[in-house]
């Protein structure tokens, strides 16, 4: 069964693979250019937002279907709004399942990452998908193509994490309720289908959870010349070594069998076996050790992601790597059309972009009912910060998630930028409101000072009087005497202290005038936070889970330290 399974989807793959290649190429093509004339490419996208919404009920009932196609004109007529503004036509859209924000149907819902609080609904519709999303993907696999050809080599070349195919359980009024990251069931023929879509390890027959996905795709592709991993989070690629780190025997009593978790499954594979088992004997092994043929690895590597470089650097050690797209469920910001980790172009083809200085409360002013005005793509500046606000081919027009981005630089016109932060995401007890990337450059700071590494964080507030904030940071220089480790602890945080009250003044004041007390840094071994931050990844979001330095509470101090 196993072996006939396989004869068959590398059937698929061989079918696949030229076609898949050129749609890649020329999607990347396409990207380039419309890159190369970013304004005619931003009016054509919001040309083709007008006349896909103008009909809608929606739009009629508020006149928005009188909007000239320009952008003074879709800015006057028509509001920002947040998600939740959207919340009655949505509604009304679940019982259309079309016509209500556009006119194209609506083929499922997608619903968002997050582990608490209601998930969205964001309209996943036949338009979008043929013209934004669909093509977005393709691009991003068009680059790394073009840079490593051999990601095509073979059926067991690539090891695609960023997307799944699970069985959908959730339904809205019939219609799927699904992540993203899920490319099941196929919509059409022009719906996402790589070549290794109908693997053994990529399709629905496959574990849900985390650890018994990973497990499925290391057994799979163990003891064959895999040259790339895919990924979203950084914290997969860690994951995947950990993984083979716990689950080693088993691995190897599978392979030497020919087993799958005990059950037949293939040929008995002595010499993966074997090679297993010798890169098992040294504790430190990395993914390379597994995988010498490994060439490549993408995923997010600007803003908290870019805590995991270390880590990467261990696991993956003289891999090649290429970011992931800068996107969300809402919609996709960037495009890699090269190496450049910490910044891309803005994806000029896949929005109709504005945005808003960070330093505007853009919050507090749409919570009242004001106004603000809004500055195109070609009038941002490089160096500063700013909300960004898009609209979709999906109906989702002038959508403000609350994602600050920093503008790197402008290269012919075009932004390239990275994401900074969420907007309103701070901690604050006298007003310092401070930020995860001012407690991020903080600490980095006050290690490099020391002439530390670091790792991982996790910062939160403990109210106390006075009240301060506890920060546990990984770092190789932690887990020695209980002394040294004090003493560590007492230099990290006097240092970090003074890179906080140098980048944030409302905190410097709060510190002289003794209203908060200074934070508490407790260095842990490397591996401790990440352990922390993996034992929470569940069923429902492992591919899309998030590290997320900012906690709302200090309970993981005794969760990872033990006191």
């Amino acid at each position: 069964m196993a072996t006939h399974h396989g004869s068959l989807w590398q059937e698929h793959w061989t079918a696949r693979r030229e076609p898949f290649a050129e749609e890649c190429r020329r999607a990347r093509a396409d990207l380039l250019a419309d890159l190369r004339d970013p304004a005619a490419t931003q009016e054509r996208v919001l040309a083709d937002i007008i006349e896909y919404s103008a009909g809608s009920l929606h739009w009629r009932e508020n006149g928005y279907d009188a909007v000239r196609v320009e952008p003074a004109s879709f800015r006057k007529v028509l509001p920002i709004m947040r998600y939740d503004d959207f919340a009655e036509p949505i509604e009304r859209e679940t019982r259309t399942k079309g016509g209500v924000l556009t006119c194209s149907p609506v083929l499922r819902w997608l619903k968002t990452s997050g582990t608490t609080g209601t998930p969205k609904r964001v309209p996943y519709t036949l338009h979008w998908l043929l013209t934004y999303r669909i093509p977005a993907m393709k691009a991003m696999w068009g680059t790394y193509l073009e840079q490593h050809p051999e990601l095509l080599a073979h059926p067991h070349a690539t090891l695609d994490t960023q997307t799944v195919r699970e069985d959908v359980l959730d339904f809205v009024h019939g219609v799927e309720h699904q992540a993203i990251s899920n490319r099941h069931p196929q919509i059409n023929s022009q719906d996402w289908n790589p070549p290794w879509y109908d693997a053994p390890w990529f399709g629905p027959q496959t574990p849900t959870s985390h650890e018994g996905r990973m497990y499925h795709r290391i057994r799979h592709l163990a003891g064959r010349d895999l040259h790339y991993i895919s990924a979203i989070n950084p914290s997969t690629l860690v994951s995947l070594r950990d993984l083979i780190a716990v689950h080693g025997g088993r691995l190897v009593a599978d392979l030497r069998a020919g087993t799958l978790e005990g059950a037949p499954y293939g040929e008995p594979d002595e010499a993966a076996a074997a090679h297993l088992e010798a890169v098992l004997r040294d504790p430190s092994f990395s993914l390379k050790d597994v995988w010498p043929s490994l060439t490549l690895y993408s995923c997010w590597l600007s803003a908290s992601a870019g805590l995991y470089r270390g880590k990467l650097d261990a696991v993956l050690p003289g891999v090649d790597k290429l970011p992931f797209m800068t996107c969300g469920t809402e919609g996709v910001t960037t495009i890699p059309v090269d190496g450049t980790t910490y910044s891309q172009p803005l994806a000029v083809s896949q929005a109709f972009f504005e945005f808003v200085p960070a330093e505007v409360p853009l919050g507090e002013i749409l919570e009242s009912g004001g106004t603000v005005s809004t500055l195109l793509f070609d009038e941002v500046e490089a160096g500063r910060d700013y909300h960004l606000i898009m609209s979709q081919g999906n109906g989702l027009y002038r959508l403000w998630t609350g994602d600050i981005y920093h503008v790197d630089r402008v290269d012919g016109g075009v932004p390239w930028i990275h994401f900074v932060r969420r907007s309103g995401v701070f901690h604050s007890f006298t007003g310092e409101k401070i930020t995860e990337a001012q407690v991020t450059e903080a600490i980095e700071g006050g290690f490099r000072l020391l002439g530390l590494d670091m790792g991982l964080y996790l910062c939160g507030p403990r109210w106390a009087e006075p009240p301060h904030y506890v920060a546990v940071v990984e770092t190789d220089a932690a887990g020695g005497h209980e002394d040294a480790d004090g003493r560590l602890a007492a230099a990290l945080s006097a240092r970090i202290d003074e890179q906080l009250s140098l980048i944030n003044i409302e905190y410097a004041s709060k510190r002289d005038s003794g209203r908060l007390d200074p934070i508490d840094v407790v260095p842990v071994a490397q591996g401790a936070v990440g352990a922390y931050f993996e034992s929470r990844r569940t069923g429902g979001n492992t591919t899309q889970y998030k590290y997320k330095p900012f906690q709302q509470d200090i309970a993981f101090v005794s969760e990872i330290t033990g006191n």
